[in-house]
This record gives C-alpha cells, structure tokens and sequence, in this order.
C-alpha cells in the first residue's frame, strides 16, 4: 500500500519471485501459468536479465542466494527433466550423505523419453522408472536401498557397504532392510 491509501500492482516478477524463493529459486513454464503467467512474460522478463534461463521452460529468479545446504545443482537437475524425474543412484547416495561419490557428476533418472541435451555434469537415465521414490528438501530421489543397488558398478563395493551401514545407523533403512540391501550387493558383485 502506498502513503496515500492506493494498493501498488503486484508485478509478475514478484509473483514469480514468491513462489520460487521456496524452489531453491526456481521457476517452471507450468508452475507460471499456474500463477497466471505466460511463458512470453517469462522470455521477456529473462531478456531483461530478470530471470536466467536454465533449461527448456526452466528459469531461476536473478537475486536468488544459493541454499545453505548446497541442494541446488541437484535441484535445479532434477527440475530441468522436469516431470517425474529424480536423482537417480550415486547422486541420491550423495545427498544424504552416505559414502563418498563423484562431485562432478548428477545423475537424473526420468520415466519418460528425454531428447533434450543434459546440462554439464548431469547424466540421464532415460526411461528409468521407480515406485521407490523419497522426497529430500523438495527434491525427488531414488529410495535409499535401490539407490545402493544402482550404484554397483560406479562406486566400490567397500564405499557401498559402508552406505548401507551409514543408512542403517541413520535410521533410514532397518535391519532387515540394510540385510536385504547387502545380500543384493554380494549376490550381483
């Protein structure tokens, strides 16, 4: 509200702003037009240097700060798949922090056709689905045990054994789950 009583317009820069505060800065076509903007308006608004496009009807706000838990290369590559994908094997062992993988590298996984060309240092598994699915921090990964079982032949079988330890310490799988998980791993070495 300005001095003299009258209510400013809410711009579609701040419309979008709010909701993509909450999206590690992040802001679909789709989720736009579910706010009543168009994708012209966001093409505009990245010409202006307001928004940086990221992927195809993918954008990040310009003032966004990057999160403190340093989540946002893996969302923004799971949300430039878009749809139902989510970090898929050694990426979702490293978000929670379960043994040592490649920084460099994400992997996303998606259930339907991708066509699109992955953005630097993530890797695609396309048409990858799975019922296992957790939700860390608004990001979509693959289940702890399938995760584990994914990665056999791009971590060592020792780093891997000891994610099933540390997911079991942590509370995220049970025993008989971790028992289940390890079996897997002696039974596919």
């Amino acid at each position: 509200m300005t001095e003299n009583g009258i209510i400013a317009p809410v711009t579609a820069y701040e419309t979008i702003y709010d909701e993509a505060i909450g999206n590690y800065g992040l802001i679909t076509v789709s989720a736009a037009k579910a706010l009543g903007i168009n994708a012209a308006t966001l093409a505009k608004l990245a010409y202006r240097g307001r928004l940086e496009r990221i992927a195809h009807g993918l954008y990040r706000i310009d003032k966004y700060v990057p999160s403190q838990g340093g989540l946002d290369a893996y969302a923004c590559a799971v949300a430039s798949l878009g749809g139902d994908s989510y970090l898929w094997g050694p990426s979702a062992i490293a978000i929670r922090n379960l043994c040592p993988t490649d920084p460099s590298v994400i992997y996303v996984a998606t259930p339907a056709r991708y066509r699109g060309k992955a953005r630097g240092g993530v890797v695609v598994k396309d048409r990858t689905p799975c019922g296992d699915i957790d939700n860390i921090e608004g990001i979509r990964v693959q289940g702890v045990c399938s995760a584990i079982l994914s990665s056999q032949h791009m971590i060592m079988f020792d780093r891997l054994l000891d994610a099933v330890n540390a997911a079991k310490a942590q509370g995220l799988i049970n025993a008989e789950q971790a028992h289940e998980t390890t079996k897997g791993l002696y039974v596919n070495d």
